[in-house]
């Protein structure tokens, strides 16, 4: 399952990308079409997720999957219609697919591992279709990736209704989550919400001087990839609190070396292994909230993303901003699970479920 997610992921931002900078962009209200795009594709995913999470308080139901297939057929139909379509649908299918991943991740008992594997494909998607565009790729390929994003969708229902988990609520899941404190819910949702604007920041303002091939472009998108991979890997093991206070600092280090491409690269591979941290420690809080908690975050990268848009450009170098963000973000993050205390409030809810199946 988070397999086929994972992939309908990097398929649904190609399409986006494609779009983006192959048509929209290309108009005479292109640079206005971006913030229109990034608004309804990031912003809409808060108040979707809030939506998905009161259907299910009401009917006991998951509509995750619903939810993930009229975001295909948007994200399709919006390619070749308006980028506020186009936004609509990259919304529906990551707050489905990020909800069905975060389920799939703790019926598994994965602790985080799912939501690194989810999230990463997408960088690859954006690099994917951006060359797609700037190469002057025909508009028919967009058939092809319909009809695998259409049996890609059909294998996840046939998947769902073997389980009997089509429509409803898994059984492992419904009635039976356990109730987090509730104290520090909201220090640490903020802290957590001020590290992703942060992250998505520094991504948007930090450039390369050495990022001018091929070569250098795969290079810097493997290495977002493969971090956000990791970070769920490694917060799984050795604790989120423990895992970002390594890769930061190295982060922060390698950044101010980061004019030799190794350096960059490895700094890039650090600082995004924070991404699936961010994410499951707010599930890991607000248990009853898995789209709310993903649309919240993605709220934040909708906001990190505006003052790059609107030219607020550093006065340092990239180097400089990405230490101090590293450090800074690392201050943010501690400061929210001492606050909020979610490896008590998340690990311990994973191995209760995990026991209460056996």
């Amino acid at each position: 399952m988070t397999a086929i997610y994972s992939v309908l992921h990097m398929f649904v931002d190609g399409v986006c990308a494609f779009a983006m900078f192959g048509t929209f962009l290309k108009q005479e209200q292109g640079y206005f079409y971006v913030l229109v795009y990034n608004f309804c594709a990031f912003a809409l995913q808060m108040p979707f997720g809030a939506l998905l999470d009161l259907w299910y308080a009401k009917s006991g139901k998951y509509s995750s999957f619903a939810a993930m297939c009229v975001g295909v057929v948007l994200t399709l139909v919006g390619a070749v219609t308006h980028p506020v379509i186009l936004g609509i649908g990259n919304a529906l299918f990551h707050i489905g697919g990020g909800v069905g991943t975060i389920h799939e991740d703790e019926r598994q008992g994965w602790r985080g591992r799912g939501l690194g594997v989810f999230v990463a494909p997408g960088a690859l998607g954006l690099y994917f279709g951006m060359q797609l565009a700037q190469n002057g790729a025909k508009a028919q390929w967009l058939y092809g990736a319909g009809a695998f994003m259409a049996i890609a969708c059909v294998g996840t229902a046939c998947v769902l209704r073997r389980r009997g988990a089509l429509g409803k609520a898994a059984d492992n899941l419904k009635g039976g989550r356990v109730q987090t404190e509730a104290t520090g819910i909201i220090p640490l949702a903020f802290c957590l919400f001020l590290a992703v604007i942060l992250r998505s920041y520094i991504g948007m303002a930090v450039t390369f001087s050495w990022k001018t091939t091929t070569f250098a472009a795969v290079l810097s998108t493997l290495a977002i990839v493969l971090g956000k991979v990791a970070g769920g890997f490694f917060a799984a093991r050795f604790g989120a609190l423990k895992t970002a206070a390594i890769c930061l600092p190295a982060a922060a280090v390698l950044y101010l070396f980061s004019g030799c491409m190794p350096a960059g690269a490895a700094a890039m591979f650090l600082f995004n292994m924070t991404m699936p941290i961010t994410l499951y420690l707010l599930i890991c809080k607000l248990p009853q909230y898995p789209g709310f908690s993903f649309g919240l975050l993605t709220f934040g990268l909708f906001l990190g993303f505006l003052p790059e848009y609107y030219g607020l450009r550093t006065l340092r170098g990239g180097g400089v901003l990405g230490c101090a963000g590293s450090l800074i973000m690392l201050l943010i993050l501690a400061a929210g699970v001492f606050m909020g205390n979610p490896d008590r409030a998340g690990i311990t809810v994973f191995s209760r479920r995990m026991r209460n199946r056996k």
